[in-house]
């Protein structure tokens, strides 16, 4: 399992399923010496995983936190955006959601966000 690459297609469902493997292992009573050993190592391999997805999960986050941040400055600087104009900022990437953010601020009018849009999404 350590072998695969970390972009294999099957790696995360083989963590998954030896993630459920070591909790089971883990609940009996007794844990022969054979299991004590598979549990130690395995448990890298479980935290590992753990830690990929909290890393996602933070980055969600984050780009969650910018989209929200900055529609709010927009809906201030250029009234009410459109359903279509909301759609093309919910797909910029952060560091362009960080410009368009930084450049709101000299917005006065939405041909102003437009414009930008068309420049740089």
């Amino acid at each position: 399992m350590a072998a695969l690459p970390a972009e294999h297609p099957y790696r995360n469902n083989a963590l998954d399923l030896l993630g459920n493997l070591k909790v089971i292992l883990e609940a009996r009573e007794t844990i022969e010496p054979e299991e004590q050993e598979l549990i130690m190592q395995l448990s890298p391999l479980y935290l590992e995983k753990l830690q990929a997805a909290q890393q996602v999960g933070e980055q969600l986050g984050e780009v969650r936190h910018a989209h929200a941040q900055t529609l709010r400055l927009l809906n201030r600087r250029v009234g009410d955006v459109s359903t279509e104009i909301l759609a093309r900022v919910n797909v910029l990437p952060l560091d362009l959601l960080d410009g368009l953010h930084d450049a709101a601020l000299d917005f006065t009018q939405m041909s102003d966000l437009t414009d930008w849009l068309d420049l740089n999404g």
